[in-house]
């Protein structure tokens, strides 16, 4: 199956079954995360919101590869490989904040493009989600990210950024100093950020040390909608610094910061 509207809807399947697990943990008082070889926190609900999505994605696209932040990867070669995040902010999560979600995408790995994204906010009911040449849409409505002249949109636009931790581990630390640069600088971060930039509600993030999963299906909708994707290798192996948003925001941000 290579109709990129059909794979959005099996992403948008596997997501909304995801949520089952996920929302029966969320804010549950027994619900604890440990910590993988990497230092990233775990709960049980992304090992079972992982199995879940899998479990749709193998049955409805046997044909293609799929690579999950849990369960890791098999390369069988495959042209097309979902990207998946089971719980895109399991901090959030485990601790009762309902910033956190699903993030599936898909690559074709043989053009280097991701073609299709959904990010799903289960605590907040609202999922964002399209491909290449299908738009972007949250419910009914289409999403676009607007451009503005540099003046008008640095004065206005709130402009997101992980926590200090994250730019310390990605020796991005002077590019944290936002607050002095920015006017309207806010903490906002994983897939929660990407959906606010999405929604127009953010002009731009700021978000080093991005694994694949963190950013395929933000990398298809953020295109898809007209906004700007600047990326670089991280100082920490594997991962990615990332700009994303507004054209001209982004620009000017990658000249400010130095990226």
């Amino acid at each position: 199956m290579t109709d990129l509207r059909a794979a959005l809807d099996v992403a948008l399947e596997a997501a909304r079954a995801a949520s089952v697990p996920i929302l029966q943990h969320f804010r549950t008082p027994n619900l604890s995360a440990s910590h993988k070889g990497d230092g990233s926190p775990v709960t049980i609900a992304d090992q079972q919101a992982e199995r879940v999505i899998r479990e749709v994605l193998e049955a409805r696209t046997p044909d293609f590869d799929i690579l999950g932040e849990e369960e890791g990867f098999e390369d069988n070669g495959r042209r097309y490989r979902w990207v998946v995040d089971p719980i895109d902010g399991t901090i959030s999560f485990s601790r009762g904040v309902p910033l956190f979600g699903t993030l599936i995408g898909l690559e074709d790995r043989d053009t280097g493009e991701n073609v299709v994204g959904v990010i799903h906010l289960p605590a907040l009911r609202e999922t964002y989600a399209g491909g290449k040449g299908l738009g972007v849409w949250c419910g009914d409505e289409r999403i676009t990210i607007a451009d503005r002249t540099l003046g008008e949109a640095y004065e206005s636009a709130l402009i997101g950024g992980g926590d200090p931790l994250w730019f310390a581990e990605s020796d991005r630390e002077g590019s944290h100093d936002l607050i002095s640069k920015l006017p309207l600088f806010r903490g906002c971060q994983d897939c929660f950020a990407h959906a606010m930039v999405l929604r127009g509600a953010y002009g731009a993030n700021v978000d080093p040390g991005l694994q694949p999963w963190d950013l395929s299906a933000t990398a298809a909708l953020i295109v898809e909608a007209g906004g700007a994707l600047h990326t670089t290798p991280s100082a920490q192996p594997g991962k990615t610094d990332a700009i994303l948003g507004a054209p001209t925001l982004v620009a000017h941000l990658v000249d400010l910061l130095g990226w």
